[in-house]
C-alpha cells in the first residue's frame, strides 16, 4: 500500500509540473524569464517564502539542495546559472542562495533585471530554531572560523569591512553557542546596510513576523513587487506559531544590545 500510495504521488506531482510547464509556455512563448534570489540569515523564513511563491505556475524554483544550481549548499557560477536560467519558460526563476547573501551586488550587476527578496526575523527566534535544527556548535563553529581564518569562508565574495569589524570586536573563545549564534544572525543581516542593499528598488526586505501574522497581505506585497499576481494557494499552510514560542536565548548583553538596535533598523520603516 505504501509503495503504492509513492507512485500515486509521484504521477500527481508530475501531472501538476506538466500542466505548468503548458501555461508558461503557452503565456510566456519568448522564454523571458526574471531571475530573483532570497538571501538574508537562515532560519528566517526563507524556504517557507520560496516553497509557497513555488506553488504559482508562473515559478521555477532552485533550493539550496538542488544539485543542478548549488554545489555543498552554495549557488554555482552565474555561467551555470545563465544556462539554467536560459533553459526555462518559467517567467520568474527563484535562487536560494542564502550562504551567498553578500555576493547579492554580484547578481544585481550580473543580472540588471534581477530582483532580490532580502529576508529577516526577530534574532532570539533564529538563534532557537538554528540551534534545535543544526545543534550548538554549527553557527558558533562557523563565527569561530570567520574569526580565525579572516572569514575566508567568503573568498568568493569578500564581506564589507564594517561587517567584518563589528564581527570581530565581539568575538571571545567563551562565548556561548547562543552568544555564537547571535553574531551569525549580525552578520548576514548587517549585509542588507552595509552592501548598500537598502538603497536599491530592485530589492525588497520581507519581515518573517509580518507575512505569516497576514498572509494574504505580505504575499500580495512580495507578488506585486516581483510582478507576479497573488495565488490563493500560496496562502495554504501558513502559521504563526513559530513566533516567540519559546524563552529568549541567554545572550551575551553587548551582542544582544548590538541584535536588538538592528532588529530595529530593519523594522524602520518595515517593508512586507
Amino acid at each position: 500500500m505504501a509503495n503504492f500510495q509513492t507512485i500515486v504521488g509521484k504521477l500527481k506531482v508530475t501531472d501538476i509540473e506538466v500542466r505548468k510547464e503548458l501555461r508558461r509556455r503557452w503565456h510566456n512563448p519568448s522564454r523571458t524569464s526574471t531571475p530573483v534570489f532570497i538571501v538574508g540569515c537562515g532560519r528566517s523564513g526563507t524556504s517557507m517564502l520560496l516553497k509557497q511563491l513555488g506553488k504559482s505556475w508562473k515559478v521555477e524554483y532552485f533550493n539550496e539542495n538542488h544539485p543542478e544550481a548549488f554545489d555543498n549548499w552554495r549557488l554555482k557560477d552565474l555561467g551555470s546559472i545563465d544556462m539554467l536560467i536560459r533553459a526555462t519558460s518559467a517567467p520568474i526563476v527563484i535562487f536560494k542562495p542564502i550562504l551567498n547573501t553578500s555576493q547579492a551586488n554580484d547578481f544585481l550587476s550580473f543580472y540588471p533585471s534581477a530582483k532580490i527578496l532580502f529576508c529577516f526575523r526577530h534574532y532570539d527566534d533564529v538563534i532557537n530554531s538554528s540551534i534545535k535544527k543544526f545543534g550548538l556548535e554549527n553557527r558558533i563553529g562557523h563565527v569561530r572560523s570567520w574569526i580565525f581564518n579572516d572569514f575566508a569562508e567568503f573568498s568568493f565574495a569578500p564581506p564589507p569591512n564594517e561587517t567584518k569589524s563589528l564581527i570581530s570586536s565581539r568575538w571571545r573563545p567563551s562565548l556561548s553557542p547562543e552568544s555564537g549564534a547571535a553574531l551569525y544572525w549580525l552578520f548576514y543581516n548587517r549585509l542588507y546596510f552595509d552592501l548598500g542593499l537598502s538603497g536599491d528598488n530592485r530589492v525588497r526586505l520581507v519581515q518573517y513576523e509580518k507575512v505569516v501574522a497576514n498572509p494574504a497581505e505580505g504575499f500580495a506585497s512580495v507578488c506585486e513587487f516581483l510582478g507576479m499576481g497573488l495565488e490563493t494557494s500560496m496562502l495554504e499552510g501558513i502559521f504563526s506559531s513559530s513566533v516567540r514560542r519559546d524563552n529568549p536565548p541567554d545572550i551575551d548583553p553587548a551582542i544582544r544590545m548590538d541584535c536588538e538596535a538592528l532588529w530595529q533598523r530593519l523594522c524602520t520603516p518595515v517593508t512586507l
